[in-house]
């Protein structure tokens, strides 16, 4: 392991030095990440992180001599550069997510070729299989890691350290070498990344810490240990990645969403939000790491039936925590003050979704609403509509009964204020204050002033499809039109803010 330190210390210095460089290229080119109601920052940030890990990398790799495999790794070059190069597009400009997978398949496919590939079955057909699916599954794992300040980073710096042991003891010394080089290059990127974070990694450093996580599993095959001992050791090493994906992947399942659609069902999201606040859930998560990395050293000293039988064990406890954590879903305070600004009838849908979670609903009138959609805003907020509907047709006399029945017509779940500028407006900027939640309908009769002030949360704006709010999460028109699917986006984005107040 001591032959290895050097190469840890030199990625490390190499990313420490590079990335407060790069993160000001990133604020002067663009390269920044808004923030929005389920991401934790509050303020734009740069976004070009794993540009510096992948500067550090080339630094420290070309200290080693990989002559005598220099055909595979020639292709883990060229692989990890392009999801790089694609992950910097996306940071930049966006790609969808198959072109996302069809660029991680065709790095994938490039180091298959080269060699770089399981051999756990007699027929290379699955074999290949095999190896496609863990480079595809574990660059996403990590991608989707990448959710919380120093997670990503760090659970990549944990992983790979545990991976340079493993191979140093195995005498693979270019694994090993290569592992270094990530654990050194994670953690001189993590210094600047932990909570509160400085700079992030983007996907530009997510997709190639993945990918090149995935190469030192595969590439890690001690020839002077049992198959049956080590077969399974990546999966351990990489066991909180693949947990962390199973579990978004089976919640988001059952609630039929997207697996792509960003939100707050991460492991790491579920324990913050459970009670642990987010510096510990990322130590938890770190911590969860390590004692996987220790189980994998341990099984490598085993007979393959006790390390079998470890891997059972394992896998029975990370279905039992996926079945609590799924159960165990955060939900967002009691009656969270969410605030629509209305006009005409796009505020209706907004409205009966918000009201599925709370009684404390506010509706903000933009200048430009009529009468009949003020009644409409009024209706939808009523506890008892028919009665409302009633009284509101019958005129100024009769036709809702008693007056020991009045409450029916007047108790509303929150209230509905026109938009004023001038002296009365910091009644309006006071009720943005308070509000968990801001949501932004389409429309164009909000006067500049409103608009300013609105900038002011851009952490807790979702907006209608069309509605053009900087720094708000813009639903797509099936969402918005469908009250269930808005009302889970919002129930998201609260939890989101929750999240930063943590």
């Amino acid at each position: 392991m001591d032959l290895y330190l050097p190469l840890i210390i030199l990625s490390f210095l190499a990313a420490f030095v590079a990335t407060p460089v790069i993160g000001r290229v990133a604020f002067h080119t663009g390269f920044l990440d808004e923030p929005k109601p389920h991401k934790m920052h509050v303020r734009p940030m740069p976004l070009l992180g794993g540009l510096a890990i992948y500067l550090a990398l080339c630094v420290a790799l070309f200290q080693v001599d990989f002559s005598t495999e220099w055909v595979q790794m020639a292709a883990v070059a060229v692989g990890a550069t392009l999801l790089m190069l694609v992950g910097l597009w996306d940071d930049r400009r966006g790609i969808a997510p198959r072109m996302k997978v069809l660029a991680q398949i065709a790095a994938a496919l490039l180091v298959t070729a080269a060699g770089v590939q399981v051999q756990l079955t007699p027929w290379p057909a699955v074999n290949i299989a095999i190896t496609l699916f863990w480079f595809v599954g574990i660059t996403n794992a990590i991608n989707l890691m990448d959710n919380m300040d120093g997670l990503a980073a760090g659970t990549s710096a944990v992983s790979a350290l545990f991976f340079t042991i493993l191979a140093a003891s195995a005498t693979q010394g270019l694994v090993a070498s290569l592992a270094a080089a990530v654990t050194g290059a994670s953690l001189g990127f993590l210094f600047y990344n932990i909570s509160p974070a400085m700079i992030f990694m983007g996907d530009t450093g997510s997709l190639l810490l993945g990918f090149l996580l995935a190469v030192i599993g595969v590439k890690y095959s001690p020839s002077n240990l049992p198959l049956g001992s080590t077969w399974m050791v990546p999966i351990v090493v990489m066991g909180l990645p693949i947990f962390d994906t199973t579990l978004v992947t089976f919640s988001r399942f059952l609630s039929r969403r997207p697996v792509i659609q960003g939100g707050t069902d991460h492991t790491s999201h579920r324990l913050a939000l459970l009670g642990l606040g987010i510096n510990r859930a990322v130590f938890s998560m770190y911590l969860a790491a390590g004692l996987l990395g220790i189980l994998a050293i341990f099984m490598t000293h085993s007979s393959p039936e006790t390390a079998t039988g470890l891997f059972l064990a394992l896998l029975a406890a990370g279905f039992t925590s996926l079945a609590i954590l799924t159960r165990a879903r955060p939900f967002p305070p009691n009656n969270p003050l969410v605030v629509i600004l209305a006009e005409d009838g796009q505020g209706l849908a907004a409205i009966q979704a918000a009201r599925t979670m709370s009684s404390n609903v506010a509706v903000v009138a933009s200048p430009r609403t009529d009468a009949a959609s003020l009644r409409m805003y009024l209706h939808a907020l009523a506890h008892e509509p028919e009665a409302f509907a009633r009284w509101m047709d019958s005129g100024i006399g009769g036709g809702i009964g008693p007056s020991e029945e009045w409450h029916k017509v007047f108790r509303l779940a929150g209230k509905v204020l026109p938009f004023s500028e001038g002296a009365q407006a910091e009644r309006y900027h006071e009720l943005l204050r308070e509000a968990h939640l801001i949501v932004v309908c389409r429309g164009q009769g909000w006067p500049a002033e409103a608009r300013r002030v609105t900038d002011a949360f851009r952490g807790r704006l979702l907006a209608a499809p069309g509605a053009e709010t900087p720094g708000a999460v813009s639903l797509p028109d099936g969402a918005w039109n469908d009250a269930a699917t808005l009302a889970r986006a919002m129930e998201e984005a609260i939890l989101g803010v929750r999240r930063k107040e943590n």
